[in-house]
């Protein structure tokens, strides 16, 4: 299988992972918002053991929502959010942005629909542009 490497934005933490993910999950509840400041986490995941750090795993921060299976981990450098392990250690939970090129998955599936924002809707209808716009 091949392989595809990620890294926080400063590039100090650093992981590499089969690049064959079942599903990329854009998530658009409550917390993942809040989490990713933005309409909804992209994430992968993949098998633990599909799963290794290259470098930086000291630098790595992880909070855990108290009373709850919500975590977030990020580089205690630059504040970018890397993998983390999934509740039972079986899955790494792998941000699509954190990857070097585009992953490999079979289904993208949107989740937690009824909790996206009115704001974030229609997006492909918004005018886009290369850079910021004059």
């Amino acid at each position: 299988m091949q392989k595809i490497k990620g890294s926080c934005l400063c590039g100090g933490v650093a992981f590499e992972v089969t690049n064959a993910f079942d599903k990329l999950f854009f998530c658009s509840c409550d917390q993942c918002r809040q989490i990713t400041g933005s309409a909804f986490a992209s994430n992968l995941f993949a098998a633990a053991e599909s799963f290794v750090w290259l470098s930086g795993a000291d630098d790595i921060v992880t909070y855990q929502v108290p009373g709850r299976d919500i975590s977030k981990s990020f580089c205690r450098i630059c504040g970018c959010g890397v993998p983390w392990p999934s509740s039972d250690g079986s899955k790494m939970v792998v941000p699509a942005g954190s990857l070097s090129r585009e992953p490999d998955f079979a289904e993208r599936v949107r989740i937690f629909v009824s909790e996206q924002p009115n704001w974030s809707t229609g997006i492909e209808r918004v005018s886009a542009h290369d850079r910021f716009p004059a």
